[in-house]
């Protein structure tokens, strides 16, 4: 698959000890990061969305630039994120994440959506994730993003099994922004009543992906999407620029 951002400005790779954080640059590592995503992210969440290519990827991925962290021992891309601001989203005139949810409130600012969030297996201790985030800062402060908004997943589409999560962010993580769910399939995020949430079972039910969220100073939607085909329950992000915990970047940028 051609895309058109390999050449992208504005963001500089960067080395952390054997790993290279920077964009996408040749149609082969762009392949490697699909094959990833269906690999260990459609799978993961829904063994039997299987497809004859044996990648993940849609529209949107030959016009957005994709962020990835290189093992540069092994020759392997370890994590990747995608990054789509509204120059990449000209001729389709939406975000992906709006198929899901209603971001009015913040569109008219410079915006940037954050997807397709994976890790290869052998490297999930945290530090790619930390390199992950680490560029997406600084491609962020390249193109004065003020919003980073996209959608977390929680595996599965039975709601009880994260009503204490859910709730948990509700009552303790609330974006101000009012975003809200669209279509039939939603529901509001406060399933219990906030003396009734037990907060370390609402801990264990956060996955991994959105507790670095909430730690770096994330907020989060109202409503619940439940996506059948993909098996997940799935919450909005909204991380302002403006407003993150400067602490915890600090240490990322480290």
């Amino acid at each position: 698959m051609k895309n058109e951002n390999y050449q992208a400005q504005d963001f500089a790779p960067m080395v952390s000890n054997n790993f290279e954080i920077r964009l996408v640059q040749t149609e082969a590592e762009l392949n490697e990061v699909l094959r990833l995503r269906y690999q260990d992210l459609l799978l993961y969440y829904n063994a039997n969305n299987t497809n004859e290519t044996g990648l993940f990827t849609d529209r949107y991925d030959a016009f957005c630039d994709h962020l990835i962290v290189v093992d540069r021992t092994a020759n392997v891309i370890a994590g990747t994120y995608r990054l789509v601001r509204k120059e990449h989203i000209a001729r389709f005139g939406k975000f992906i994440s709006e198929n899901e949810y209603d971001i009015q409130a913040i569109k008219d600012r410079n915006i940037m959506e954050l997807g397709r969030a994976v890790v290869r297996k052998d490297y999930r201790n945290g530090a790619v994730i930390m390199l992950l985030w680490k560029g997406i800062f600084a491609y962020a402060s390249a193109n004065k993003i003020e919003y980073l908004f996209g959608t977390a997943s929680f595996t599965g589409v039975n709601l009880e099994d994260y009503r204490h999560g859910f709730s948990y962010l509700y009552y303790h993580y609330l974006a101000e922004k009012d975003i809200l769910a669209i279509g039939e399939h939603q529901t509001r995020l406060d399933l219990l009543s906030e003396s009734e949430i037990d907060p370390e079972r609402a801990k264990k039910q956060l996955p991994p992906l959105v507790k670095g969220y909430v730690r770096i100073g994330a907020r989060f939607g109202k409503n619940i999407f439940i996506d059948v085909p993909f098996n997940s329950l799935d919450v909005f992000v909204l991380l302002d620029a403006n407003n993150l915990d400067a602490k915890y970047v600090k240490k990322i940028m480290e």
